[in-house]
């Protein structure tokens, strides 16, 4: 009881002292205006493709910077492709991306591979409003639909290593999630969703700000639920009884108060799904009906933001952070059986972090600019599950104890100088050191070169980034001590020309090595995490977008050749996919978006049912989205995903055969705005 109400007291401490500060620091001069101004959210929607290089982004050096200009690929997801696409989870956002594919296991979790790497979701970071929102045990990130992607105005993705900005996790690359600003989400709006396999969605948001004394209130909620897939019996091709269920129930809160230089903010994910996709139940004692995975994630913060003037501006950022695992979770019920009377597990495992970061932007001279700034964490981590179990399948098991907890604290320090060499030249390097309780020190550099003439740009990059041990590496299966970071480094080379103010292309060819990557290492008939894998990843990217009157369109390519320490193919990847789409505006109040996804044939990690096949099929699926609007703010959306039904799988790293993907299904959306 001790350590429980110690782990209350921490969290309710956090978020205390966050909502404090904001209050106590009161009215304060308001911001001059920057060198690099971010557009607003309908000044973003309407730039032609020209325009959209100069668009100023904030994630990969920390600092506003016009993508041009950064050192490596980065690409938008902007709030109107979200609108307008029928994006419900953060999947199918990634998903028209070059370079990203997916392991979709309709469950718990989904897991996106980003750039040849597979993985757990703990080789990218996640961020909300620059805050990461990572699970803080294993490190990984969840996927899935409990994103309120309704109140997002832009998703920032960074390509590549990014720890010399980040720090662990930041390896294959980086996603910011930003939310709208009050400003941009004036008045109220509401929309309802149905469709397919019991699809509901509400959302809700408000904004208000007031120019004359610089105050702005922006809050949203979403409630989502879903039974996913159809994956009972046959249709889960033997996988799950009859008797399955699947679903998915989700929450979500953001609130953010912006008063000057200040801003708090606040964001919560509640997520409940089903467990029974986890492992294959056909032929065991194990249920697939009546489980549950229930996890909680939290993020307060309260920003500083002070400009003396377009030369020099100081950021500060006081955060919290939890993701618990609630004491709730029932992944395992065990059926009676002649050997004995079955049982239920209940699992737990809270975790929370407090952290601050101090940054400055400089501008040195014309020339020369500085980033530099300071990280100081203190967490606080289950060490393991904490598990209870009733002695039969029909008795609930009592709730789990408090799992002992590691406290450790980080320190780290990060600068970066770009120094325009000439008018079409400039140089990039930077470096962070961190300094861990639990892994030691850890020094990662970069450095890019970038040019820009006209309309062609290039870049070329060199780039470290490791991602160091979890408590849930170091316990999982019989546990191993002695586990140090997973190190990348990474070379790439990228080019851009516009053939015309509606017409863009470019190409990104890069040479990634995942060294110590951590392996499942069978030992008897268990296993554990050991860094004995290295992974080499060549890969290429093209793409090619227009963007005239009614018409937008766009085309990329991904060819990935990923190889482990022995030369061979690395399960989970495909060598070949593709993304083709079009938008076309009828009217101002009527538009279809229709967009093709193609996964060329990947190998799994076992062979697959009676065919005793190595490879998961490649396959090509059809999206499409019809919007048309009403005068009176009145807003109608029809959505049809996997158009033609085709039957598709995911590969499995479990003893699931393959997961197979959603058939086809249609949800309708209605919404308001007051």
């Amino acid at each position: 009881m001790a350590l429980s109400a110690l782990n209350s007291s921490f969290k309710k401490t956090g978020i205390a002292l966050l909502t404090a500060l904001f209050f106590i620091a009161g009215p304060s001069p308001a911001l001059n205006g920057a060198s690099c101004q971010e557009k607003s959210l309908d000044e973003l929607i309407n730039l032609n493709l020209n325009e959209l290089a100069d668009v100023v982004v904030t994630t990969p050096s920390k600092t506003s910077q016009k993508l041009n200009d950064i050192p490596g690929t980065v690409r938008i997801i902007t709030a109107g492709q979200i609108a307008d696409r029928g994006y419900s989870t953060l999947d199918e956002a990634l998903s028209d991306l070059p370079g990203m594919q997916f392991r979709n296991i309709n469950g718990f979790n989904s897991y996106v591979f980003m750039r040849g790497l597979p993985s757990q979701n703990n080789l990218i970071l996640v961020l909300i409003d620059g805050v990461q929102i990572n699970e803080l045990n294993s490190g990984g990130f969840y996927g899935g639909a409990q994103y309120n992607l309704a109140n997002v105005e832009r998703i920032e993705v960074v390509y590549g290593p990014t720890s010399a900005m980040y720090g662990t996790n930041a390896v294959s690359g980086v996603i910011n999630i930003i939310t709208k600003k009050p400003a941009d989400s004036r008045g109220i709006r509401i929309s309802s969703m149905a469709g397919g396999f019991g699809a509901r969605q509400y959302d809700l948001i408000y904004g208000h700000y007031e120019e004359k004394n610089d105050l702005g209130l922006n809050i949203s909620a979403m409630f989502k639920s879903s039974k996913k897939a159809d994956l009972k019996g046959g249709q889960g091709d033997g996988n799950w009884s009859d008797a399955m269920d699947n679903f998915e129930d989700d929450s979500a809160i953001d609130a953010k108060v912006q008063h000057k230089r200040f801003t708090f903010g606040l964001n919560y994910q509640n997520k409940k799904t089903s467990y029974a996709t986890k492992e294959k139940t056909a032929g065991t004692l194990f249920k697939d009906f009546d489980t549950s995975w229930h996890i909680s994630f939290l993020n307060a913060y309260l920003k500083y933001d002070y400009r003396k003037n377009n030369r020099w501006s100081w950021n500060s950022t006081l955060y919290y952070r939890d993701s618990t695992v609630e004491d709730d979770t029932l992944p395992l019920i065990s059926m009676a059986s002649a050997a004995g009377p079955g049982y239920q597990e209940r699992w737990y495992r809270p975790n929370h972090m407090i952290g601050l970061e101090n940054r400055l932007n400089r501008d040195l001279n014309r020339r020369l600019s500085l980033v530099m700034g300071t990280v100081s964490e203190r967490e606080s981590l289950s060490s393991g599950f904490s598990k209870s179990r009733s002695g039969a399948e029909l008795a609930a098991a009592p709730a789990p104890q408090e799992p002992a907890m590691l406290t450790k604290g980080l320190s780290s320090v990060y600068a970066q100088l770009q120094l325009r060499l000439s008018d079409p030249v400039s140089l990039t390097a930077g470096a962070r050191f961190d300094d861990s309780d639990t892994y030691g020190k850890v020094a990662t550099p970069r450095i890019g070169l970038v040019f820009n003439k006209d309309r062609f740009n290039a870049k070329l990059s060199y780039a470290e980034a490791y991602r160091a041990p979890k408590p849930w590496d170091y316990n999982d299966g019989l546990g191993n001590p002695g586990l140090t970071p997973e190190e990348m480094k990474a070379v790439e080379f990228a080019a851009g020309y516009s053939f015309t103010e509606n017409l863009h292309g470019g190409f990104s060819i890069y040479r990634n090595t995942l060294a110590n990557s951590l392996v499942r290492e069978n030992i008897g008939a268990n296993w554990h995490w050991s860094n004995i894998g290295r992974i080499k990843v060549t890969g290429i990217e093209g793409n090619l977008e227009y963007k005239k009157n009614k018409l937008k369109s766009y085309l990329n390519y991904t060819y990935t050749n990923s190889a482990d320490q022995d030369g061979s193919e690395v399960a989970e990847i495909s060598p070949n996919t593709a993304n083709a789409g079009f938008q076309y505006a009828f009217t101002e109040r009527l538009n279809l978006d229709l967009r093709g996804q193609y996964l060329g044939k990947r190998k799994n990690t076992h062979p697959i049912g009676v065919s005793n096949d190595m490879h998961v099929g490649g396959a090509f699926v059809l999206n499409g989205t019809l919007n048309f609007s009403v005068p009176g703010g009145y807003e109608f959306q029809l959505s049809a995903r996997n158009i033609f039904n085709k039957e598709y799988y995911h590969t499995s790293n479990s003893s699931v055969s393959a997961y197979r993907q959603p058939q086809s299904y249609i949800t309708i959306k209605a919404a308001k705005q007051f």
